[in-house]
């Protein structure tokens, strides 16, 4: 198997520089989790960089990532999981516990595809949420069917669209 050596080194480098802010930031930067955390580091940028070069991949995908929209996705990510601890350590200090729980299903405009998985584990990832895909939906477990959760998921699924240069949003 042949790659394009110079964009696979470009790749690998932006990827390894990614993973390690991110490592980095789940860390807070404690010098002693880069014993445990360089080998993942190197692993995931390695093996999500062949997995670029290897499988053939949607016209979405196929195109390169856009950076400032990347930056936008992480700030934006980076905010709601603030926002979304707050809420969720508030509600575990207060009696009765102030909580709605519901399954929200939300449409995807999203293509099938790594879009659409990148969405629900992000989703995931917040404070007070857990999402998983079906049959086009996006099905979203939370904790207080009072929220605005369908604004902040359609602001999610622009954003992914945008990294993707998915037309359309």
């Amino acid at each position: 198997m042949s790659f394009p050596a110079a964009a696979f080194a470009a790749s690998l480098v932006w990827r390894l520089l990614v993973f390690a802010l991110l490592w980095w930031l789940l860390t807070t930067g404690q010098q002693a989790a880069l014993l445990f955390g360089v080998p993942f580091v190197i692993i995931a940028a390695l093996l999500s960089t062949l997995a670029r070069f290897r499988a053939p991949l949607s016209t979405a995908v196929a195109q390169s990532v856009a950076p400032l929209a990347l930056l936008q996705l992480i700030g934006f990510f980076l905010w709601h999981s603030l926002l979304g601890g707050v809420d969720v350590a508030v509600r575990a200090f207060r009696r009765p516990l102030p909580l709605q729980p519901d399954l929200i299903d939300y449409p995807l405009r999203l293509p099938a595809g790594p879009a659409t998985v990148l969405m629900s584990g992000l989703v995931s990832l917040m404070p007070g949420t857990l999402a998983v895909i079906c049959q086009g939906h996006l099905r979203v477990h939370v904790l207080d069917r009072c929220g605005h959760w369908h604004q902040d998921l359609e602001r999610l699924e622009q954003r992914i669209a945008a990294l993707y240069r998915i037309p359309g949003f």
